[in-house]
Order: structure tokens, then sequence, then C-alpha cells
């Protein structure tokens, strides 16, 4: 039966197997070729040849250019590494070849005489094998071939140089060793192990000559190697506007040619290059003002994932300046922002995915203040959930935290907040409120950040991935450290240089976005949990204590039943004015109590009321953690027992 399609048309289905048995073909020609050449360095070597002989070299020289040659084929890049890869483990699997080519290099260590055209060729392998092979990385980074090719470099430093336009050999083997390094931590992460061997004062040391600073085409390969071991205090030999310029005119041209590179190079392997040098805050800036958005925005539109998480981790390490912030947000050119909500909800990437949010989340604060983004930002972060809101803090800002918490409970939000900030033994307390929690508020302030209860609780908090509203609330302190580093890139609502008015009204805005209001009774910061058949059946206040085991004015403990949920409410009421009015005490008072319960006054006149009560809800909430404080008095105290 003949198609029914005009004629000169084929169908998808055939359209699509001639593609697939063309890249076949492709990739079987290249491996036959590559196991022909393995096949005869392996008959040369059993005639028991050396490698630097015609019969092992040669063969050994079209087997390195082979597996080079598999870039410029015209196979996505997935399939280029995984064929690459493959051919790399036939050559690694052969015997002691590889072995011998690192001892064959090795001959020379002692004298670091000029390299022949044989010890090239091996060079030429490990650069071309190290693109693919991982394996290969690693047994190059654990052997000696490292430090000997530094010291190469380092010894034909004052010889290298160019004759007619061309390199010469001292030249040729500067470039194999430079992309050898590069290569080894682009694919396989030992920088550690490159960076040990000490090529980084020998990199600089070539980039600070007169002829690689006039040669682009030397110079960006040993900036390449450099900067993949570069350390901050080297930032600002990271690269001239040409460098950069070359790299973005290389990205555009790789993407577009059907191999995928531009002299030699993938778009994705300079993306990665200006990457490294956005690490240093020196370079953020100056790197967007030579025009690398866009570039970086082609590559993240690519399919190849490679391609899309660098270029996502490009980005993220430029967002961590603020003019770049506002850039971002701004850039209507490129669109750097709804390229990044794209694939944030649509990359086939999981990891791509997460890499797009992150730098979403560094765009926090300028993302909430456009009107062009705040529904995108709303559509991806701003699911709500059940849950109290939190809040964490240090009680040198209890009264500001207090007009804070009153505020969002009279939104009705439930609030959870230790106002009597008992610090001791209290963890579970704490972790069953971070638990519950739907959002924590973190008060940020020189005294949160240098309390290790604070920063467990935070922890705590990150760990469970809570949502984390920052709020500053401390004059003058400015985030440093743990605290730095775990609210980078969130909005922090300033309560300290802003009206208190005006920063709780964006507040209580952005937690209805996030989190469910409260159907249930708040009172004095006593809060009624909705507790399921499965969890316990006790209500938690707002100091996460028992409602209902708590001191009368006289200090006994009242225990009874768990409530009922028509009971609950009444009785926190009840439990919270008992609570409060023995803790208001005084000392004279607290001594007259003393004596009725007849408890020895030598050994509890320094407390307070207030200590007996903490004393009560350890016990109640935490008997492990409570005999554990009572021995410790025991021994530091000589106290027989308390009697609670």
């Amino acid at each position: 039966m003949f198609s029914t399609k005009p004629s000169g048309r084929k169908s998808p289905s055939k359209k699509k197997t001639s593609k697939e048995d063309k890249k076949m073909t492709l990739q079987n020609r290249i491996t036959v070729k590559i196991n022909g050449c393995l096949s005869d360095v392996r008959e040369g070597r059993s005639k028991g040849k050396s490698l630097d002989s015609p019969e092992v070299c040669e063969p050994l020289r079209e087997l390195a250019n082979e597996i080079g040659f598999i870039m410029s084929q015209e196979l996505k890049l997935s399939e280029k590494f995984e064929l690459g890869d493959k051919l790399c483990t036939d050559v690694l699997k052969e015997e002691t070849l590889v072995d011998d080519m690192i001892d064959f290099c090795l001959q020379n260590i002692n004298k670091l005489s000029p390299i022949s055209s044989e010890e090239e060729v091996t060079w030429t392998f490990f650069m071309n094998g190290t693109i693919f092979s991982s394996d290969l990385s690693r047994k190059l980074s654990k052997s000696k071939l490292l430090e000997y090719g530094k010291d190469i470099l380092e010894a034909t430093h004052d010889s290298y140089m160019y004759v007619n336009g061309k390199s010469t050999i001292h030249g040729s083997i500067l470039e194999l060793i430079a992309a050898t390094t590069h290569n080894m931590c682009t694919f396989c992460d030992v920088t550690s192990d490159v960076r040990a061997a000490g090529y980084l004062p020998v990199y600089l040391k070539y980039l600070e000559s007169d002829i690689v600073k006039h040669d682009l085409l030397v110079r960006v390969p040993i900036l390449a190697a450099a900067s993949d071991i570069m350390n901050e205090h080297d930032a600002s030999m990271a690269g001239s506007r040409d460098d950069v310029e070359y790299m973005i005119c290389g990205i555009g041209e790789a993407i577009r040619c059907v191999s995928g590179q531009y002299d030699g190079w993938f778009a994705f392997e300079l993306a990665k290059i200006i990457g490294n040098l956005a690490i240093f805050d020196s370079n953020k800036k100056l790197l967007v003002e030579y025009g690398v958005l866009e570039p970086l925005i082609k590559l993240a539109k690519q399919s190849e994932e490679i391609e899309q998480i660098t270029a996502t981790k490009v980005l993220a390490h430029l967002a961590f300046d603020d003019d770049n912030k506002k850039t971002f947000v701004s850039d209507t050119q490129t669109d750097v922002v709804t390229t990044l909500f794209d694939l944030a909800r649509s990359s086939r990437y999981p990891d791509v995915r997460e890499s797009a949010k992150g730098v979403l989340w560094t765009l926090s604060e300028q993302l909430h203040s456009s009107t062009k983004y705040a529904d995108l930002v709303q559509e991806l972060f701003g699911k709500k959930t059940k849950g109290h809101v939190m809040i964490s803090y240090s009680r040198e800002q209890r009264p500001l935290l207090l007009r804070i918490k009153q505020a969002i409970t009279e939104a009705g939000f439930s609030v959870w907040m230790d106002i009597e900030q008992m610090r001791e033994n209290v963890y579970d307390r704490m972790a069953e409120a971070i638990q519950e929690a739907s959002v924590v508020l973190i008060s940020m302030s020189y005294s949160y950040q240098r309390s290790e209860y604070c920063r467990r609780e935070a922890a705590y908090a990150s760990s469970l991935k809570r949502a984390r509203i920052p709020l500053l609330v401390d004059p003058g302190y400015t985030a440093e450290g743990w605290l730095a580093l775990m609210t980078a890139g969130d909005y922090h609502y300033d309560f300290v240089r802003k009206p208190f008015e005006t920063k709780i009204v964006e507040l209580i805005k952005e937690l209805e976005r996030r989190c469910v209001k409260s159907q249930g009774d708040t009172t004095d910061g006593i809060i009624k949990q909705e507790v399921s058949p499965q969890q316990s059946s006790q209500a938690v206040s707002s100091h996460g204590v028992p409602s209902y085991n708590v001191p009368s004015a006289h200090g006994q403990i009242h225990s009874s039943p768990p409530p009922t949920h028509t009971e609950e409410s009444a009785q926190s009421k009840k439990h919270s004015k008992r609570w409060k009015k023995f803790s208001k005490l005084n000392q004279e008072e607290f001594m007259v109590w003393l004596e009725k319960q007849n408890l020895p006054r030598d050994i509890f006149e320094s407390y307070r009321a207030k200590d007996i009560v903490f004393f009560a809800q350890m016990k109640e909430e935490s008997p492990d953690n409570y005999y554990k404080h009572v021995m410790h008095f025991h021994f530091s105290r000589r106290i027989i027992t308390i009697d609670t």
C-alpha cells in the first residue's frame, strides 16, 4: 500500500528512525575507530615495543585525537559524555596501559628537560580523556603526574614563546597541561588535589607575562585553569573585559553551532568559568556590567541538564549583589526573572528546579516589591499551610516582639511565643512548637545570634523546612555568621528603621499568603491546639507547657484527666491566671508560702516564685531532664530532694 502523503515527504516515524540510525552509525564508527587504535597499541606492546616507539606512539596519538573528536560530533551533550566515558573505560581496562603512560611521563621528573613529541601524545590523551572519565581524573590526581606537570610549567616559563604566530613545544605543553587540570576540575571534582599540587601561583605567573597578556586565545585557557582553583585573595586577577567578552561571544556561538563548541569550548564550560569569577564579590557587579546575563539566559533555555544547571548556578552567584538584584528584576531585555520562574516550575530536571528557586529566594525582597512579579512569587512560594505562627526571639527584644505578637493575634493567627523565656531543659517543648508551626518568625539581633539556644531553635526549624520570615528588631545589628548564612536571600521585615504600623501590615499580608488563620481561641498568649486522636491530648500554651498542669496560688500541682475541647479554653484561662498570680508573689510572700509547704528556707531562699513554676513545668513535660536538674542541685548544693 502506498502512502497517502504527498511524495517527497517522510512520515514522522521514518524521520525519527533515520535520525536514530544516523546517530547509531556515527557512534559505531567512532567506537570501531578507537577500538582499532587500541588494538594496534595492544599489538605493539605485546611485541615489547615501548610507548615512544612508532608502533605504539602513532596508534596512541590517533586514539587520543579520536577521543577528542567525539566532542565535535553532532550528538547531544549527554550522548557525547556517555560515549566518551564508555570508550575511556575500555582504555582504562587495557591492562597497565594508563599506568605505563603516567610512568613514561615521570621518567623526566628529575631533569625536567623539554618534553618530547611522544610525551606530548600522552598528555593529549590525558587532556581529552579527562573530559569524559572521572576515573581517569582521579587516577591522575592521586599520582605524581600533577606535581610533575606543575614542575614542567615552572621550569619552562622563561622559555615559553611563540614563533611566527605558532606556539613552540613549550607553548604546546602549557596548553595541554592547563586544559588537563581544567578538565579534571570541571568534569570531576578533584579541585583540592590540583590546588594542593601548587598550580595557582604558576598559572598566575603566566597570566602576568607579556606574551600571554597579549594573546587572548592562550590567556583564556590559563585563566580558566586558574579560576578553578582561585581563592578570594586572587579575585583581582580574575580576568579582563576582553576575556569576559570572549566568553560571552563563545557561549552564543557554541549554542548556535551544531557541534555545540566554539574554539573547542562548550557553552556551559565558558559559563562555568564566568561562574568561577562570579564567586568573588569584587567581580559580581562588573560581570553583569560586561553583559553576561543575556548569554546565561540563552544557556538556561537550552534542553540539556548541564546547560540549565550551570546557568542557574552562575546566576545564583551573581544574585548576591544588591545592584545585580535590581538589575535582574528590572531587566526586560533578557527577562531573567521570568526565565527563572519557568525553570523553577517546569524544568524536567529536579536539581535545576531547586537551583532556580534558590535564585528567586535570593531575589525575594525585590520580587515582593514588584507589581510585575508579585503574583508569580505567590504562585510559586505562597501555598498556605495549617499551624501556628512561632516567634523565635531573644529576651532583649521582648517588648517589641510582644507588640508584634499582639498584632498578629488580633489579625486572627494562632501565635506561639515563649513569653517566660524558660531557657533550660525545654528542648522537647521547643521541638513540639516548631513541629506544629506553619511559619517561624526569626527575630534577628546580636543576642539572638550569640545564643546557642536560639541557634538550635532556628536550625531545627530550617531542618524541618518550616517557612521562615526574618524580622530586624535590633538597632545597629547587621547579620553575620550562621544567622546571615541561614537568612541569606530572605526578605527581612525591618521593625527598627521603618514605622511599626507599616511593617506590621506588610508582615500580616505575608502571613496571609503563607498560612491559614486560626479557627480556635487565642487569649493572652495561650493557644488552643487542635489535637487529633493519634496525638497527645494535652493542650499546649504559648509557653509550650501542658495548660492543665500548673501550680495554684498555693503552689500545689493540680493534675486532672486531659480536658475535652469544650473545656480546654476555659481551663487555659483559669490556669493562666493562677500561674500569673503565683509568679507575682514577692520574696516575703514567697517565704510565707515555703513555710506553709514545709519546705526548708535555707535551700529555697535564693529562689523566686517563678522558679518554682519552672520546676513544676519541667517535671510535668520532661521528667528525665527534670530529675537530671535536681541531681545537679543535689550535688552542688547538697539538696536531698525537691518535691514540687
